[in-house]
């Protein structure tokens, strides 16, 4: 997790792509009106008004040249066209202008939703644009048929093949709702099998995030009182028409009445095909992955059974099937296993509660049906089955017990020998970076410490069980399966180390010394009692070709676990989802999640908080799910800075902290996660200003550190620095001083001098010395830690920012207004090249620059630098202190202006007024007494 330092451092459209329903195999674009069989466009197109006309179908449309029509429906045309500047044909689907800007917001929404998706069961959408007044969304022109009339081929597919085919599908939903989508409208036209057998879901126009509330304006009943049940009323002032209904055509869609379908397909309200809808999103309650599940076992049912599960000629029919969870009973005859209707039974629960709880779970379920474990390889698929067996070759690791005790260094080979030390040496010292020399004398001997401690434990754990007996084989196989988790960690490290001149930002020669402090301790695997309550917890599959996929594939995560330490996270985010992939494909959930954990961990690194807490919930869930204890309490512990910090969703996080991720360090035994989750927890109150319980769970955090690590790991460092911080907010300048002292040494000694890490102590020590006054050895810190950091990192740097930033305060204070400003606008233009004009990095140069201007008489550009920074820090979450300082300057440069001074008033009084519930009197760099003293002598006439 991040730690705080001290600041200023701180539907719909039926156009579907399919064959139609005829069976043509080329590639088509065929509207659900080529259906005969499905009357919700033709309902829909009365709707909205006149017959259906196909639009001048134009020759180009942006950078596409026109081939040909595919498909008509009732909100676009689908055609056929060629990209120019890619030289491929595609299929491009283009709204009708007449339809209005609602529709065209609907159908830039199902564009943006298929193009979060990269994964190859879903179509994938190229680009959305307007071009002479006409939206279009371009995609891969896909060779196949709906699944629908996959369905209907002649002879029908059998039990077993519909299962495989839809699991494909369901891997398609999955990945949405893996991406915080739901589809909304899945069925069987809005899916495909391709000309060679690959399903894939399409036509996501009703897709939307989950958790996204419904817009209750759009919604008629909603302004005349009506619940959520009635669907029987149309717009304002109109009565309901008399029993409107469409027959029933075939087995199809079931007839609905026109003005209920009126509300039906109201933006934002309920959108879709009834006949697959579950009730809740029927009565126009929010829609998320379990109504997609529902849908799916709907489709599914009518696959097996050629017929669906609910009966009902008419939407009222429906309604009271579902109500009454009344489903048809398995027609006679069938040769569907019972396991399977099981199976579809619980997707098919009207409680969204009572269905399985994911599509993964009711996944896995499908797979063991057409995978048993004598022929699960199969299913597997040549890809998997090869990795399998390089895997299975990998699995005999182990030679003869007689061996074993002689071969603990021949196991070191090509991890930590004579040619991978000078591989990283030459690597770290190719960064040419000024810390790189002091980086490489820190990592090498404790590398070499890691491997001889590793094969003296393990020629021990041998001849404990081979030479003098004194433990079981059983203990044995404990030991050796964590020491070889420790030798892929090893070799893992020594791959990142090794790459580190390749690594054009220094990332990894920065992360260096604590990827290699970082290492797994070896003494675990002395630990039988410890291993025993560990190891097994989560079986591994009973299939060993699955079994040996699983573990290349935990290599894989090994390597990715320690790309995130090195600070390579988009690449690590690049890996980790094709091992998500691999393990959808495996359908072992235990793998799922542990990809999940470190997806959502990577995404939070890479600034996308909102996206990280969605995996990491799902893996939190699948791993309690699994009794994964360690995914668990990962995932919780960083569900408690992601949501209690970066989303400033603070109660909430708290609650992950207190309840999740506590009791489950506890619960490991391990006292340094216990430490972890403390601090983490110690974060979320520092993000909302209660510095109390911040300093008490700090202090409790480094208690246990310095007594598990030791007082000089470079963890307790941190640790160190966070109290340094919340002492600041306090105004405990002096014990602040102590511990940023302490944080200071501790990086010098461990990192070397010139360090980034020392460089951020240096500048947090020039913020402190800075408030007690001592202006000069301030400055000096801070030119200090600029030197280091511009050396370390490029002058273009937004920690090179920080250091300008105190310089500027630094500056200001000794009245060299003029310089002062220099380093305040050369901050800024850093952080808004490297963040952008919005980030809560800029409100410090901007208040910097708002008091310069202040001082410098210029009330236009006081007022100018304070209202944006105002404005940003009211739109993100950053420390109320903060904004009472900005609210502050903005009051004294508004007063000048007779019009503003009610104004400037307020916002003072705002100020004192936050400071006055701030914990500690150097909280903030202005005092009570002075808005105080300002306000008793500003007051509006």
């Amino acid at each position: 997790m991040a730690d705080p330092t001290t600041r200023p451092e701180g539907s719909a459209d039926r156009a579907d792509q399919a064959s139609g329903d005829s069976g043509s195999s080329g590639s088509v674009f065929a509207s659900e009106r080529d259906d005969p069989n499905d009357p919700m466009t033709t309902v829909e197109a009365r709707i909205i008004g006149a017959p259906f006309q196909a639009p001048p179908r134009p020759t180009m449309l942006g950078r596409y040249v026109v081939l040909g029509t595919l498909g008509q429906g009732g909100m676009g045309t689908v055609l056929e066209a060629f990209d120019r500047t890619l030289d491929r044909k595609v299929a491009v689907k283009v709204l009708h202008e007449d339809l209005g800007p609602e529709h065209t917001a609907r159908l830039l929404r199902e564009a943006r939703a298929m193009a979060k998706l990269s994964h190859p069961n879903v179509v994938p959408v190229f680009e959305a644009d307007t071009t002479d007044g006409q939206t279009f969304v371009a995609m891969e022109l896909v060779q196949g048929q709906t699944l629908r009339a996959w369905m209907r081929q002649s002879p029908p597919p059998d039990w077993r093949q519909c299962v495989e085919v839809f699991i494909e599908v369901g891997l398609g939903l999955a990945a949405a709702h893996a991406e915080g989508l739901v589809h909304r409208d899945f069925k069987p036209s809005n899916a495909i099998v391709d000309d060679k057998g690959r399903a894939r879901v399409l036509d996501f126009g009703l897709a939307r995030r989950i958790g996204i509330d419904r817009v209750e304006d759009e919604r008629p009943d909603r302004a005349q009182g009506k619940t959520d049940d009635d669907l029987s009323v149309g717009p304002p002032g109109r009565q309901r028409a008399p029993s409107q209904t469409m027959p029933v055509r075939g087995d199809d869609e079931p007839a609905l009445d026109l003005l209920s379908v009126q509300t039906l397909t109201k933006t934002g309200v309920v959108m879709g095909t009834p006949a697959y809808m579950p009730l809740e999103q029927i009565r126009g309650r929010e829609a998320d992955a379990r109504s997609d599940q529902f849908s799916f076992c709907v489709s599914l049912y009518e696959a097996v059974y050629r017929e669906r599960p609910f009966e009902g000629g008419t939407l009222t029919g429906l309604l009271a099937a579902m109500t009454e969870g009344s489903i048809r009973p398995a027609p006679k005859g069938n040769v569907v296993p019972a396991r399977l209707r099981t199976i579809l039974l619980r997707g098919l629960a009207i409680d969204p509660a009572e269905r399985w709880p994911s599509m993964d779970a009711l996944l896995h379920q499908l797979r063991a049906l057409v995978a048993p474990r004598t022929r699960r390889w199969v299913a597997l698929g040549v890809t998997v089955g090869l990795v399998g067996l390089g895997a299975m070759l990998a699995l005999g690791q182990y030679v003869e017990v007689k061996d074993r005790c002689t071969g603990a260094r021949a196991q070191m080979d090509g991890i930590w020998d004579d040619d991978r030390r000078q591989q990283v040496q030459a690597a770290i010292l190719g960064t040419e970076r000024s810390f790189a020399a002091s980086t490489w004398d820190r990592i090498e001997p404790r590398l070499d410490a890691y491997a001889d401690t590793w094969m003296h434990t393990h020629t021990a754990a041998c001849e404990a069980t081979s030479v003098r007996g004194e433990q079981s084989a059983e203990a044995l196989d404990l030991r050796m399966r964590c020491l070889d988790r420790r030798r892929t960690a090893l070799r893992a490290a020594v791959d990142v180390l090794a790459d580190a001149d390749a690594n054009a930002d220094a990332k990894v020669v920065t992360h260096a010394v604590e990827l290699v402090a970082d290492l797994p301790p070896l003494a675990r695997c002395d630990d039988l009692s410890w291993l025993e309550r560990h190891d097994q917890r989560v079986p591994p599959p009973e299939d060993p070709v699955v079994a040996a996929a699983v573990q290349i594939q935990r290599a894989r995560l090994a390597d990715i676990e320690t790309m995130h330490k090195a600070g390579r996270y988009a690449e690590a985010l690049d890996a980790v989802q094709e091992v998500l992939e691999q393990a959808e494909t495996l359908g072992y959930l235990p793998l799922r999640a542990e990809a999940l954990h470190w997806r959502g961990e990577l995404r939070e690194k890479q600034g996308q908080y909102t996206q990280a807490e969605q995996d990491l919930r799902q893996a939190h869930a699948l791993a309690m799910e699994m009794n994964h204890d360690p995914v668990a309490l990962d995932t919780a512990q960083l569900l408690s800075g992601v949501v209690g910090l970066r989303l400033a969703r603070h109660t909430e996080g708290q609650q992950w902290g207190e309840m999740d991720a506590l009791p489950l360090a506890r619960r490991s035994g391990d006292p340094v996660e216990e430490a972890t989750s403390l601090r983490n927890l110690g974060n979320v109150f520092y993000g909302q200003g209660d510095y109390d319980n911040a300093r008490v769970h700090y202090q409790r955090a480094l208690a246990i550190e310095q007594e598990a690590l030791g007082p000089d790991h470079p963890q307790v460092a941190y640790t160190h620095n966070n109290l340094g911080a919340v002492l600041v907010g306090q105004g405990d300048i002096d014990n602040a001083e102590r511990h940023h002292q302490r944080a200071l040494a501790l990086w010098q000694n461990v990192l070397g001098p010139d360090h980034p890490n020392v460089a951020s102590s240096l500048n947090n020590l020039g913020t402190v010395l800075a408030m007690h006054g001592e202006i000069d050895n301030a400055k000096r810190h801070h030119q200090r830690a600029r030197a280091i950091w511009q050396s370390a990192l490029g002058p273009d740097h937004p920690y090179v920012a920080s250091s300008l930033v105190g310089l500027g305060v630094v500056s200001h204070r000794q009245g060299d207004l003029d310089t002062a400003r220099v380093h305040f606008r050369r901050a800024l233009a850093i952080f808004e090249n490297a963040q952008g004009p919005d980030h809560p990095d800029v409100v410090d140069p901007l208040l910097g620059l708002a008091m310069v201007a202040l001082d410098k008489d210029d009330a236009a550009s006081a007022r100018g630098h304070a209202e944006r920074a105002v404005s940003i820090c009211e739109s993100a979450t950053v420390a109320p202190t903060l904004l009472a300082e900005v609210r502050f300057v903005l009051a004294q440069a508004l007063w000048s202006q007779q019009g503003e001074r009610a104004r400037a008033r307020m916002l003072a009084e705002q100020a004192r007024d936050a400071l006055t519930a701030a914990q500690g009197p150097g909280a903030s760099s202005v005092d009570l007494a002075k808005i105080d003293a300002w306000l008793a002598t500003h007051r509006v006439q």
